[in-house]
């Protein structure tokens, strides 16, 4: 292909960058097809809550390994047979090995938010880029309709936090 004048070339670029959005446009609303009623941030909050559980759960692990780590090494310090002693202290060994574990929670934490943040800038740089060339912003996709039965309709995994359907007064308030 020889090159061509600055207008048909500027023309070309244009082309590609228009199906290069309509084919972005496209797969958005793909993605909201598979979504079926969820908001647009749901995926980021589910990430956010399972950062906060495996936080939460590494919280109690490790606070009950100290536990029974000093439970250990009272018992060693304690005991007056050497068997029990070496137990003691093979109970310490296997605790610090559970410490050591937990640090999953720290690198799936810093792993999922560096997730979530690539899901926004891809969102606001597909937007931006749809804004540019197509003159407005674009509208999100709007979810389809529940088509699944009753219940199956209602596995949707636990709740976020802060995210019940029903408030436990209004709950209270059906049994008197």
């Amino acid at each position: 292909m020889s090159p061509g004048s600055l207008e048909d070339t500027t023309a070309l670029l244009q082309r590609h960058l228009m199906s290069i959005s309509e084919t972005i446009a496209r797969t958005r609303q793909e993605i909201a097809d598979l979504r079926e009623q969820q908001e647009s941030g749901r995926a980021r909050d589910e990430l956010h809550a399972v950062v906060q559980g495996t936080e939460q759960a590494t919280h109690t692990i490790l606070t009950v390994s100290e536990t029974v780590d000093a439970l250990a090494r009272g018992i060693a310090k304690r005991a007056q047979d050497e068997a029990t002693r070496e137990d003691a202290r093979a109970i310490q060994a296997e605790m610090q090995t559970v410490f050591e574990a937990c640090n999953f929670q720290d690198l799936t934490g810093q792993r999922i938010s560096k997730v979530v943040r690539t899901i926004v800038d891809v969102e606001e740089r597909v937007g931006e880029m749809l804004r540019l060339w197509s003159g407005a912003t674009p509208s999100p996709a709007r979810p389809k309709p529940d088509t699944r039965g009753e219940e199956d309709s209602l596995l949707n995994g636990p709740a976020l936090p802060g995210a019940a359907a029903v408030s436990q007064d209004a709950v209270d308030a059906m049994f008197p």
